[in-house]
Formats: structure tokens, C-alpha cells, sequence
């Protein structure tokens, strides 16, 4: 994480020389030179110096402080954490969001510049009746919060951990303006906003939350700490229908869910004022782990909530005699919004397992009529685009979906976000296209979904591998197989698996490799959906001893989940050509009689593509660990040269 760290009173006296906001300005901006007269350059000179004067006032001076530590939720970074222990002895983080705004407009009475969207959005003058439109700094002290509580590896889940948060607008006057009239709803938070005549105020409330005693320890760990991120369970689809909350998002997430939920919105107002609404087509489309899912099942409960339509899933459950399958249906037609997928039978599997609903498919006739919301994942598998999303809109009148071009695994899948615009220019259907980019997995992947696309697809760029997702290359199948199995033994949630290409016939024991004198041998995964579940679900001493740790998952049943670590086989199928430096497929060495057939019957390098593609899948799969095995030793030092490993 980082950020700077000082104790407060080293840093007051830092600033009297400039040497803290100097320092600060070469920590974000590295060796650019200095410009005094930039904005951030003058909040470091002016405000810092302010804060920390009120908080040695209260007698913590010899605490802790960072400052610009990096806020996942927003992209931004937090100005100031005051770290110490507050009067239970509890570890302690004090956030504090500055200001320096001297008075607060209202943005619908005033000729406002950037006309962004931003829920409570403030006015704030820069001249003559100008103003610029900013968000509300309790919103975004909420949001520092809630990220750290979420995701910071030294806070999730520690209950001896303490978070407050202090906006501190030391020039303004008028801060009752932040939390009155269009701003009410922020009154409740009142206590956490202090203005120009609030510093003895702010004080007492230091003194209060915090005792003097330092927790240098505990500062050190905080600046060393990680973001851990975890994608949306399955789960999450039936607190969606239930009204409740189900996904935290970071900053470009929150930014395509508000512009979706102001969709909705013009939506809920067409139908209550007996308007005729348009039809509208979102696109959301982003990397293995960029959060689709994440920003998909949110929508869901956004709309539930828009709408006032939460329901009770379970009792409707309970109540239905005619199993999960009418159930599920019964559910969506009376929310009007429905979850669907194209295929995907595993994915549809954990979701019948874990929360006893029945996902309809695209080409099934369970989506129910006079919707309003359709939300369709895994889009990039869709092979009727004519057929499938035309039965959709003829259900509902907004369509979103979650896809990926590079995650098309079948020549016949079609789910492209140039087919879908063309579907929507043909029917006169609104497009909005809308992208994720962070990686996720892993806790802030890093860059290794770019590093793979350096290797597969190729790149001019030089592309140094950083995250924190251990990758390793075995010797053997069954050095691969013992890394899983440790780890399972040891944790008992890691779900790790070994995947692989289709080298091998899906038959008992299908997969074969040589080594030395004996052979590795093993399973494909279950063909039935209820036993594919059991494999996906099974984690810990629990999956070694039942056997399902030994099940090797394919691209079909692979796609579309995650896994804590995995143990990928690299097959011969495609292999690195060290002669031509290019990469080649071998339809010999692929045993899956459709994909075959489909890769045969187009052209090489829309089969190369796809060969991709299918290698990007599994290769994204784990959060934690990535563990390598090479059937072809070119590949092997290819893949070891680019990646560095």
C-alpha cells in the first residue's frame, strides 16, 4: 500500500520548511518537477499543516499519520490517516478527507462547468459565477471507509480494529450547507464535518476517539498492507432478489453502475407516468477478473431497490410445488428482471447447488414475459444473437450484458460487442457500451491478464510481470498435483484444481502423461451438473479425501468460475514455434470432437484466435496460486522468457 508516513509532529515541522509537501509531490509524481501552483501542491502547503496543528492541539502529536495512502474504492488516494489506539486499546485509523473550499453552491442555480453525474453532487466556485461539480466529501470519506473495512488485508475482519472518518474543511464557513436541504440526507453524519469556526470542536473529538499512546506497530503493518479483493459469490444473486446489499465495487464499477441505475431509473418513471420507454442495450464488457459479475449481480439489487420489488426468495421456494426450475421463474416474473446465462452448466449448476435457483438460458422459454430488466452473463456464448436476444427484447425493454471478446471458445459463439452493436443498430435499439479494466482476482491482480495477452496475442510493448498471484513452473505432473494437494491440506476453504486442455479423450481415466517409467493418470470432471457442482464446490482436506482435488476441470466447465489456486497442463494442442516465433495449433492433438470440427471448417487465424482465447481462460482462473506443467519443452521456455518465471 504505502503511502508517506510521519509521526504528527515530524511532519508539522516538515511543513514549515516545504519538505513534507515536496516529498509528497515526488511520492505521486516521481521525478516531474515541482509546480507549487498546482491544486494538490497547494492542499499539501495550505491545508496539511492546518490539520496537523488542530490534531498536536489535542495531545496526539506523537502518533502516527500517512498521508495520500491509496484508496482501492475511488482510484484516488486518502489525504491523512491518524493512526494510534483508542480508549478500549483497540488499534485505531482516523481518516481525514481535506477541503479547501471556502463555500458551498447549488449546482441547479449556477452555470456549472462539468456537468458529470454525481449522486449529491457539490458546487463549488472557482470564479465569477463559475462553478465546478464535485463530489460530497462525506460520500467520500464513506467510501474510504467502507474499502478499508472491505478489502485492506490489515483490517477486514479484525474486530480489535477501529475506522472513523473526519471531513475537515478548515476555509469554509458554511459546511450546515453539506448537510441541509438537497444535502439532508447527510445530517445524520453531521458529527463528522468540521468548518473554519470547528477546530476546537475537531479537537475534542480527536481527543476522544484516540488515546496519546503510539502504535508504531501497527502504523507499519498498515502502510505494508494489501488490498484483498473478492469477486461476488453466486450467492449474491439470491440477496439481490431479496433487497439485500451484495457487492462492494471500487471506483470504475460504481462508475457503470450509477450510469446503468440512472437507465433504470428513466425506466421506473416511463412506467409509473404510463410513458413508452425505449428499448436499450448496455454493454459491459471487461478482462477475467474485472468484476463483470460483481457489477451485474449489483444492478440487480440496484433495481429491486429502484423499483421497491424485493421479494422473499426462500418462502417462494418453500411454497412452490413444482421444484426449483418454476420456482426460479415464478421468482423473476414477479421481481420483472431476470439473471440469465447462454450455457455455461456448471456455472448454472453452483447456483442450483448453492442457492436452489435455476438460472434460465437464453434459448430456454422461461424468461418471463413484461419484464423490465434483462441481465445476461457470460454473453460472449452466445450463438443465436438474432434468435436469443431477439426473444429477450421481446421480454424486456433494458438489456445488459456481460461479455468478453477474448472469451469466445467456440467459433460458433458469436457474443462479440461488434455483433451486438450491429443487433441493436438493425432493431433500433439504444447501445451503450461500457468497460472494466482493474483486475480483481487475486486481490489486484496486477498486470498479469495484460502479461498474458502480451504472450498470446502479442504486443510491442515490454511488459514486466506484478502480481501477487504466485506462479510457478513444475517439472512434473505430479509436482504440479502435490502443490495443490498441500495447500488443500493445510487450508481447509482452498478450492485448488487441476485443469487442462482437451489433449485427452473424455473417458475413465482419459488423461495420460508419462513419467519416467509410470504414468500420471487421472479423471476429467463430472459429465452430470450435479456432480459438476460437488467438484467446484469441494475445497480443503475435504476435496483431496473425497477424491474430487484428482478430477481435472476442462475450458467448459472452467469458464466463468475462479478458484483459489490451480494447477494448469499446458497441452500439445498449441505449442510455441521457436522456428517461426509464432504460435500453432495441432488439430492431431485435440481430442474434442466440436471444437475440432468447428476450428477445421474456419480459417487459421480465426482458429489461432480461438486456440487463444481458450489458453487465456485457463489461465485466469486462480486468485492465489498458478502452478504450470509443459508437455513441449519450446513452449515451456517461451512462456518462461516472456513471463520471467
Amino acid at each position: 500500500m504505502n503511502g508517506v508516513l510521519k509521526t504528527v509532529n515530524n511532519a508539522l515541522e516538515e511543513c514549515k520548511s516545504k519538505k513534507l509537501p515536496n516529498e509528497l509531490w515526488q511520492y505521486e509524481h516521481g521525478e516531474d518537477a515541482i509546480n507549487t501552483s498546482d491544486a494538490e501542491y497547494r492542499s499539501w502547503e495550505n491545508s496539511l499543516p492546518v490539520l496537523l496543528k488542530v490534531i498536536s492541539a489535542a495531545g496526539l502529536g506523537k502518533l502516527d499519520i500517512v498521508f495520500e495512502y491509496p484508496a482501492i474504492g475511488t482510484a484516488g488516494r486518502m489525504d491523512a490517516i491518524l493512526i494510534g489506539t483508542n480508549q478500549n486499546g483497540e488499534n485505531t485509523l482516523v481518516i481525514f478527507e481535506l477541503k479547501q473550499w471556502s463555500y458551498i453552491g447549488k449546482p441547479d442555480e449556477v452555470d456549472v462547468e462539468d456537468s458529470l453525474y454525481i449522486p449529491l453532487d457539490v458546487a463549488v466556485p472557482i470564479s465569477n459565477g463559475k462553478y465546478v461539480v464535485r463530489r460530497h466529501p462525506l460520500e467520500q470519506v464513506k467510501e474510504y471507509k467502507d474499502s478499508l473495512l472491505a478489502y485492506n488485508s490489515v483490517v477486514k475482519g479484525k474486530k480489535n480494529t477501529d475506522v472513523q472518518a473526519v471531513v475537515f474543511m478548515h476555509n469554509c464557513i458554511d459546511t450546515d450547507k453539506l448537510i441541509s436541504d438537497r444535502y439532508k440526507a447527510w445530517f445524520k453524519d453531521s458529527n463528522l464535518i468540521f468548518g473554519e469556526d470547528d477546530f476546537e470542536k475537531l479537537e475534542r473529538k480527536l481527543s476522544g476517539l484516540l488515546t496519546s499512546q503510539m502504535n508504531h506497530q501497527f502504523a507499519l503493518n498498515f502502510v505494508k498492507a494489501e488490498y484483498k479483493l473478492v469477486l461476488a459469490d453466486l450467492s449474491g444473486l439470491k440477496d439481490a432478489l431479496d433487497g439485500k446489499r451484495n457487492a462492494n465495487m471500487i471506483f470504475e464499477q460504481k462508475n457503470v453502475d450509477k450510469f446503468v441505475q440512472e437507465k433504470m431509473r428513466q425506466l421506473r418513471y416511463a412506467r409509473t407516468h404510463n410513458k413508452r420507454s425505449h428499448k436499450q442495450m448496455i454493454v459491459i464488457s471487461g478482462d477475467p477478473g474485472t468484476g463483470k459479475t460483481i457489477v451485474g449481480l449489483h444492478l440487480l439489487y440496484a433495481y429491486v431497490k429502484i423499483f421497491n420489488r424485493d421479494i422473499n426468495v426462500d418462502s417462494v421456494i418453500s411454497h412452490s410445488s413444482s421444484g426449483i426450475k418454476k420456482a426460479t421463474t415464478e421468482i423473476f416474473r414477479q421481481v420483472k428482471a431476470t439473471y440469465a446465462l447462454p450455457r455455461s452448466k456448471t456455472v448454472h449448476a453452483v447456483i442450483a447447488k448453492e442457492i436452489k435457483l435455476s438460472v434460465p438460458y437464453l434459448f430456454d422459454s422461461d424468461i418471463p414475459e413484461d419484464g423490465d430488466v434483462v441481465i445476461i452473463d457470460e454473453a460472449h456464448r452466445i450463438q443465436n444473437i438474432d434468435k436469443e436476444l431477439g426473444l429477450v427484447f421481446n421480454r424486456a425493454d433494458l438489456v445488459i450484458i456481460l461479455q468478453d471478446d477474448k472469451q469466445r471458445v467456440l467459433p460458433s459463439e458469436k457474443g462479440t460487442v461488434a455483433s451486438f452493436k450491429d443487433f441493436a443498430r438493425g432493431k433500433e435499439i439504444e447501445f451503450f457500451p461500457q468497460n472494466l479494466i482493474t483486475q480483481e482476482r487475486s486481490g489486484l491482480q496486477g498486470n498479469i491478464v495484460k502479461c498474458l495477452d502480451s504472450l498470446l496475442y502479442g504486443s510491442e510493448e515490454k511488459i514486466s510481470l506484478k502480481s501477487p498471484l504466485k506462479l510457478k513452473v513444475f517439472e512434473t505432473p505430479i509436482q504440479l498435483e502435490h502443490f495443490l494437494k498441500v495447500d488443500a491440506l493445510e487450508n481447509q476453504r482452498s478450492r485448488n484444481k487441476l485443469i487442462a486442455p482437451f489433449d485427452w479423450e473424455w473417458k475413465p481415466k482419459g488423461i495420460s502423461i508419462k513419467v519416467g517409467q509410470k504414468y500420471f493418470t487421472k479423471d476429467w470432471n463430472p459429465g452430470s451438473r450435479r456432480d459438476q457442482a460437488e467438484w467446484y464446490l469441494s475445497s480443503g482436506k475435504q476435496s483431496v479425501d473425497s477424491g474430487e482435488i484428482d478430477k481435472v476441470g476442462c475450458i467448459y466447465t472452467v469458464q466463468g468460475l475462479e478458484f483459489d489456486n490451480v494447477g494448469f497442463i499446458w497441452g500439445k494442442d498449441f505449442k510455441w514455434n521457436s522456428a517461426e516465433k509464432r504460435w500453432k495449433f495441432d488439430l492431431n492433438f485435440l481430442k474434442d470432437e466440436t471444437l475440432r470440427d468447428e476450428l477445421s471448417n474456419i480459417s487459421s487465424e480465426d482458429a489461432i484466435n480461438i486456440m487463444k482465447n481458450i489458453y487465456r481462460i485457463l489461465l485466469t482462473r486462480a486468485t492465489k496460486g498458478l502452478g504450470l506443467y509443459f508437455l513441449d519443452k519450446d513452449t515451456e521456455q517461451h512462456v518462461r522468457s516472456v513471463l520471467k518465471i
